[in-house]
Protein backbone atom coordinates (compact mmCIF):
# COMPACT_ATOMS: atom_id res chain seq x y z
CA UNK A 1 0.00 0.00 0.00
CA UNK A 2 0.75 3.31 -0.41
CA UNK A 3 3.17 4.62 2.23
CA UNK A 4 2.39 8.22 3.46
CA UNK A 5 5.57 10.54 4.59
CA UNK A 6 4.07 13.62 7.46
CA UNK A 7 5.46 16.53 9.34
CA UNK A 8 7.50 16.56 11.91
CA UNK A 9 6.79 16.41 15.71
CA UNK A 10 7.30 16.01 19.16
CA UNK A 11 5.75 13.61 20.63
CA UNK A 12 4.52 12.70 17.40
CA UNK A 13 3.24 9.55 17.91
CA UNK A 14 1.34 9.37 14.59
CA UNK A 15 0.26 10.49 11.85
CA UNK A 16 0.77 11.80 8.78
CA UNK A 17 -1.18 13.68 5.74
CA UNK A 18 -1.08 12.56 1.93
CA UNK A 19 1.76 14.69 1.09
CA UNK A 20 5.30 15.93 3.31
CA UNK A 21 4.81 19.52 4.70
CA UNK A 22 8.04 20.76 5.64
CA UNK A 23 7.54 22.79 9.16
CA UNK A 24 10.13 24.46 10.98
CA UNK A 25 7.78 26.97 12.96
CA UNK A 26 5.22 25.16 15.40
CA UNK A 27 2.82 28.15 15.29
CA UNK A 28 2.63 27.55 11.31
CA UNK A 29 -0.33 25.59 9.32
CA UNK A 30 -3.06 26.61 11.54
CA UNK A 31 -5.21 24.01 9.74
CA UNK A 32 -3.41 21.47 12.00
CA UNK A 33 -6.15 19.31 13.66
CA UNK A 34 -3.89 16.64 15.24
CA UNK A 35 -2.81 17.93 18.93
CA UNK A 36 -0.75 16.77 22.19
CA UNK A 37 -2.02 17.97 25.04
CA UNK A 38 0.66 17.80 28.14
CA UNK A 39 -0.31 17.43 31.98
CA UNK A 40 2.64 17.57 34.68
CA UNK A 41 1.62 16.62 38.21
CA UNK A 42 3.36 16.50 41.15
CA UNK A 43 1.46 14.63 44.18
CA UNK A 44 -1.63 15.26 42.84
CA UNK A 45 -1.45 19.11 41.78
CA UNK A 46 -0.29 20.41 38.51
CA UNK A 47 3.63 20.57 38.60
CA UNK A 48 4.72 24.70 39.53
CA UNK A 49 8.83 25.07 39.01
CA UNK A 50 8.43 27.71 41.59
CA UNK A 51 6.98 25.33 44.44
CA UNK A 52 9.13 23.33 47.16
CA UNK A 53 8.66 19.70 46.91
CA UNK A 54 9.12 17.05 49.62
CA UNK A 55 10.33 13.41 48.19
CA UNK A 56 11.81 10.42 49.72
CA UNK A 57 12.99 12.53 52.25
CA UNK A 58 14.36 15.48 50.34
CA UNK A 59 13.00 18.99 49.84
CA UNK A 60 13.52 19.85 46.04
CA UNK A 61 12.57 21.94 42.99
CA UNK A 62 12.07 21.06 39.79
CA UNK A 63 13.72 23.38 37.50
CA UNK A 64 13.87 21.82 33.64
CA UNK A 65 12.83 17.85 32.07
CA UNK A 66 13.84 17.84 29.12
CA UNK A 67 12.70 14.88 26.68
CA UNK A 68 14.02 13.29 23.13
CA UNK A 69 11.72 11.45 20.55
CA UNK A 70 12.22 10.10 17.13
CA UNK A 71 11.02 7.20 15.32
CA UNK A 72 7.13 8.12 15.04
CA UNK A 73 4.82 5.84 12.73
CA UNK A 74 1.10 5.16 12.49
CA UNK A 75 0.23 1.40 11.54
CA UNK A 76 -2.83 0.69 10.81
CA UNK A 77 -4.77 -2.68 12.22
CA UNK A 78 -3.84 -4.96 9.49
CA UNK A 79 -0.28 -3.43 8.77
CA UNK A 80 -0.87 -3.02 5.15
CA UNK A 81 -0.55 1.05 5.43
CA UNK A 82 2.33 2.67 7.29
CA UNK A 83 2.26 6.47 7.73
CA UNK A 84 5.90 8.10 8.97
CA UNK A 85 7.21 10.98 9.93
CA UNK A 86 9.45 12.83 7.41
CA UNK A 87 11.56 14.51 9.92
CA UNK A 88 10.97 12.60 12.84
CA UNK A 89 13.35 13.93 16.06
CA UNK A 90 11.65 16.74 18.70
CA UNK A 91 13.52 17.43 21.71
CA UNK A 92 11.02 19.60 24.62
CA UNK A 93 11.40 20.70 27.61
CA UNK A 94 8.03 19.10 29.31
CA UNK A 95 8.37 21.85 31.82
CA UNK A 96 7.29 24.03 29.54
CA UNK A 97 5.13 22.54 26.76
CA UNK A 98 1.01 22.11 27.32
CA UNK A 99 0.30 21.85 23.55
CA UNK A 100 1.48 21.25 20.69
CA UNK A 101 0.08 21.08 17.22
CA UNK A 102 1.32 17.97 15.02
CA UNK A 103 -0.38 17.79 11.97
CA UNK A 104 -3.31 17.58 9.33
CA UNK A 105 -5.20 14.58 8.66
CA UNK A 106 -8.21 14.23 6.15
CA UNK A 107 -11.87 13.41 7.84
CA UNK A 108 -11.50 9.74 8.21
CA UNK A 109 -11.61 6.77 10.98
CA UNK A 110 -7.96 5.60 12.57
CA UNK A 111 -7.07 2.05 13.63
CA UNK A 112 -3.95 0.88 14.12
CA UNK A 113 -0.79 1.09 16.23
CA UNK A 114 1.46 4.18 17.21
CA UNK A 115 4.78 3.52 17.47
CA UNK A 116 7.81 6.36 19.13
CA UNK A 117 11.19 5.81 20.71
CA UNK A 118 12.20 8.34 23.63
CA UNK A 119 15.72 7.79 22.45
CA UNK A 120 17.87 8.57 19.48
CA UNK A 121 19.49 5.63 17.04
CA UNK A 122 23.15 5.38 17.28
CA UNK A 123 24.18 7.71 14.62
CA UNK A 124 21.83 10.77 15.83
CA UNK A 125 22.70 9.86 19.52
CA UNK A 126 26.70 10.59 19.36
CA UNK A 127 26.42 13.86 17.08
CA UNK A 128 27.81 16.91 19.04
CA UNK A 129 25.57 19.68 18.51
CA UNK A 130 28.35 21.72 16.37
CA UNK A 131 27.84 19.09 13.50
CA UNK A 132 23.90 19.26 13.73
CA UNK A 133 22.18 21.47 11.01
CA UNK A 134 20.37 24.55 12.29
CA UNK A 135 16.76 24.36 13.21
CA UNK A 136 17.89 20.77 14.75
CA UNK A 137 16.26 20.34 18.51
CA UNK A 138 20.08 18.95 19.45
CA UNK A 139 21.53 22.29 18.48
CA UNK A 140 21.29 23.93 21.27
CA UNK A 141 23.13 21.54 23.58
CA UNK A 142 20.64 21.45 26.74
CA UNK A 143 20.87 17.34 26.74
CA UNK A 144 24.70 17.06 25.32
CA UNK A 145 26.80 15.12 27.52
CA UNK A 146 30.14 14.66 25.51
CA UNK A 147 31.31 12.12 22.99
CA UNK A 148 31.44 9.43 25.08
CA UNK A 149 27.83 9.56 26.58
CA UNK A 150 26.05 11.48 23.67
CA UNK A 151 22.74 13.07 23.39
CA UNK A 152 19.89 12.15 26.86
CA UNK A 153 17.36 10.71 25.66
CA UNK A 154 15.33 11.97 29.21
CA UNK A 155 16.86 14.44 31.74
CA UNK A 156 15.51 15.91 34.91
CA UNK A 157 17.06 19.26 36.83
CA UNK A 158 16.20 20.22 39.66
CA UNK A 159 17.57 22.17 43.25
CA UNK A 160 17.65 20.13 46.48
CA UNK A 161 17.50 22.27 49.57
CA UNK A 162 18.74 22.14 53.18
CA UNK A 163 16.53 19.87 55.62
CA UNK A 164 17.53 22.95 58.10
CA UNK A 165 16.35 25.64 55.45
CA UNK A 166 13.46 27.44 56.84
CA UNK A 167 13.12 30.34 54.17
CA UNK A 168 13.85 27.68 51.22
CA UNK A 169 14.65 30.41 48.27
CA UNK A 170 17.85 29.04 47.23
CA UNK A 171 19.08 25.27 47.03
CA UNK A 172 21.74 24.05 48.65
CA UNK A 173 22.95 22.10 45.94
CA UNK A 174 21.66 21.04 42.46
CA UNK A 175 20.75 17.58 41.10
CA UNK A 176 20.95 16.35 37.58
CA UNK A 177 19.83 13.10 36.29
CA UNK A 178 19.46 11.12 32.49
CA UNK A 179 19.27 8.15 30.65
CA UNK A 180 20.75 8.09 27.56
CA UNK A 181 22.94 5.84 24.99
CA UNK A 182 21.36 3.45 22.48
CA UNK A 183 21.04 0.33 24.60
CA UNK A 184 18.31 2.49 27.21
CA UNK A 185 16.50 3.54 24.25
CA UNK A 186 12.51 3.26 24.96
CA UNK A 187 10.65 1.80 22.46
CA UNK A 188 6.37 2.45 22.56
CA UNK A 189 3.88 1.18 20.92
CA UNK A 190 0.28 1.56 21.68
CA UNK A 191 -2.74 0.35 20.05
CA UNK A 192 -4.91 3.49 19.06
CA UNK A 193 -8.32 4.25 16.90
CA UNK A 194 -9.90 7.80 16.65
CA UNK A 195 -11.58 9.63 14.16
CA UNK A 196 -10.87 12.77 12.07
CA UNK A 197 -14.21 14.88 11.52
CA UNK A 198 -15.14 17.95 9.64
CA UNK A 199 -13.74 21.53 11.97
CA UNK A 200 -13.01 19.05 14.56
CA UNK A 201 -9.52 18.88 16.56
CA UNK A 202 -7.97 15.43 18.06
CA UNK A 203 -6.44 15.67 21.45
CA UNK A 204 -3.93 12.96 22.40
CA UNK A 205 -2.84 13.81 25.78
CA UNK A 206 -0.03 12.83 28.42
CA UNK A 207 -0.56 12.81 32.39
CA UNK A 208 2.85 12.41 33.86
CA UNK A 209 3.27 12.34 37.41
CA UNK A 210 6.77 13.66 38.01
CA UNK A 211 6.70 12.76 41.70
CA UNK A 212 6.93 8.63 40.22
CA UNK A 213 9.92 9.31 38.34
CA UNK A 214 11.87 9.60 41.68
CA UNK A 215 10.86 5.74 42.87
CA UNK A 216 13.59 3.79 44.40
CA UNK A 217 15.85 7.54 43.84
CA UNK A 218 16.66 10.17 46.19
CA UNK A 219 18.09 13.52 44.78
CA UNK A 220 20.59 13.94 48.16
CA UNK A 221 22.11 10.61 47.85
CA UNK A 222 22.44 10.49 44.19
CA UNK A 223 23.09 14.00 42.97
CA UNK A 224 24.31 12.95 39.63
CA UNK A 225 23.13 10.09 37.01
CA UNK A 226 25.58 10.49 34.45
CA UNK A 227 24.17 7.15 32.44
CA UNK A 228 27.76 6.19 31.96
CA UNK A 229 28.12 2.31 30.70
CA UNK A 230 31.54 2.22 32.64
CA UNK A 231 30.18 3.02 35.70
CA UNK A 232 27.94 -0.12 37.22
CA UNK A 233 26.10 1.86 39.85
CA UNK A 234 25.65 4.75 37.45
CA UNK A 235 24.51 2.72 34.88
CA UNK A 236 22.36 1.13 36.79
CA UNK A 237 20.59 3.86 38.01
CA UNK A 238 19.91 5.14 35.07
CA UNK A 239 17.97 1.89 34.31
CA UNK A 240 15.85 2.62 37.20
CA UNK A 241 15.27 6.59 35.99
CA UNK A 242 14.52 4.87 32.21
CA UNK A 243 11.74 2.31 34.09
CA UNK A 244 10.22 5.05 36.14
CA UNK A 245 9.55 6.96 32.61
CA UNK A 246 8.57 3.53 30.56
CA UNK A 247 5.53 3.76 33.14
CA UNK A 248 4.22 7.68 32.71
CA UNK A 249 4.80 7.92 28.92
CA UNK A 250 1.12 7.16 28.10
CA UNK A 251 -1.05 8.92 25.84
CA UNK A 252 -4.41 8.87 26.00
CA UNK A 253 -7.87 10.40 23.78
Amino acid sequence: MKKLAILTVLMSVLLGCEKSIPVVDPTALDNRNIYIRMYKYFDGDLLDTSKVYQINGDLIKINKIYATLSGAEFISYDESDTIRTESDLTMLDVTTTSEVKLAHLPRGSYNGSIKYMIGLDSARAYAAPESLEDGNPLKNGAVWNGSDIGHSFFQIEGGIFDPADTILTTPQSTFVWRFATPDLVVNINEKRNFSVANNKDVFFVMNLDVEKLFLGLTPSQTPVINCDPADGTDYFNAKILRDNVISEFVFEL
